[in-house]
């Protein structure tokens, strides 16, 4: 089974009754949610708050956990999936993180999920650098245009 760990901004109410239909084609083409970023990368949703303590710890700032930044929650099936609106807080952390910066957030956020795992991490992961990327730039769209950010998991 795997985990999917999406983001998406605009407007979280119509954001979460698309995700609770399972509507993603709209969610991911910019015609519900304005931006999308997939962070499905064979990872566990507690590794997004390791994420989280990089991009604080990049930008010389106390470290801040996206689980306990979910303000209320806007769709989703029980044990299935959700979808949660996030604070600000986090959102402009994420925003403050240069868009040159994303692939070195993205090495050291893999090294440290690598070490709290035990399991062996492809550090300069593609993949995961452009899903950085895409978050980064998210959340700077969330931010200049005032819109939601809604961070949704599925089995």
């Amino acid at each position: 089974m795997s985990l999917s760990l999406e983001f998406y901004a605009g407007d979280a109410d119509k954001i979460g009754a698309a995700f609770s239909e399972s509507e993603f084609e709209c969610l991911r083409d910019g015609s519900l949610a304005r931006v999308y970023a997939d962070l499905s990368l064979h990872i566990s949703s507690t590794d997004l708050d390791i994420l989280s303590e990089q991009a604080a710890g990049l930008l010389k700032r106390p470290p801040i956990r996206l689980l306990d930044l979910l303000l209320r929650n806007v769709g989703g099936v029980p044990d299935e999936s959700s979808a949660d609106v996030v604070a600000s807080e986090w959102v402009e952390l994420m925003a403050a993180v240069p868009e040159s910066e994303a692939s070195t957030l993205s090495g050291v956020w893999l090294s440290a999920v690598m070490a709290e795992s035990g399991e062996e991490i492809d550090t300069r992961n593609p993949d995961a650098a452009k899903a950085i990327a895409d978050l980064l730039a998210l959340c700077r769209w969330a931010k200049a245009n005032n819109a939601s950010v809604v961070f949704g998991w599925y089995l």
